[in-house]
């Protein structure tokens, strides 16, 4: 391996928005990065189950549910 040429690297501190905080390795000038989201948060790795209803959707449900109240009444 080269020397001289590799960027110095540290232990900063990952923060996430959540409060959880967790030590790496990174080449980064500050002592600290700010996250948004972490394993301890995220969906996937927590088992949340989030549904949203936007746009295209929204309207797909509307006519889905307009559809059956109709099939309702005509019986």
């Amino acid at each position: 391996m080269k020397t001289g040429i590799h960027p110095e690297s540290k232990e900063v501190q990952v923060v996430c928005s959540c409060g959880n905080t967790y030590p790496i390795q990174s080449t980064v000038k500050d002592d600290e990065i700010r996250v948004e989201i972490c394993a301890k948060c995220h969906p996937f790795y927590t088992g949340e189950k989030r549904i949203l209803k936007t746009g295209a959707v929204d309207k797909f449900y509307a006519r889905q549910k307009k559809m059956e109240e109709m099939a309702k009444k005509k019986k």
